[in-house]
């Protein structure tokens, strides 16, 4: 019997899920107003679109605890002898990215969205 292991190459990208959100909603509102949200043009919650507003915070907020957990993982298994460190470095590689994308806020989007 073959165990599935997704967990493994799925939820280390966690982090970027966040990215790939927040992108989906700016687009959505692109092709609502026919230009690029920005800062207060227009607030977010004016698009009247929850189902994709809400999903972003609670993306963003989750996403410290994935490096967290997949360290317990990797020492566990580490200690097991079976050491498995690359879903380790995809989680610790897609919170760098997050954090980067945040930091630089390309679009100016996260700006609309904290607005």
């Amino acid at each position: 019997m073959i165990r599935s292991r997704w967990w493994r190459h799925v939820l280390p990208t966690y982090p970027v899920w966040s990215i790939l959100w927040l992108l989906m909603f700016a687009t959505a509102a692109r092709l609502r107003l026919g230009h690029w949200p920005s800062y207060d043009h227009p607030d977010p919650t004016d698009l009247h679109m929850p189902w994709l507003d809400m999903p972003f915070l609670p993306l963003v907020v989750c996403a410290p605890l994935v490096p967290l957990i997949y360290v317990a993982i990797a020492v566990r298994r580490w200690r097991k002898g079976e050491p498995d460190w690359n879903p380790l470095l995809v989680a610790l590689a897609s919170f760098a990215g997050l954090a980067l994308w945040v930091q630089l806020d390309p679009g100016g989007f996260i700006e609309w969205w904290l607005d």
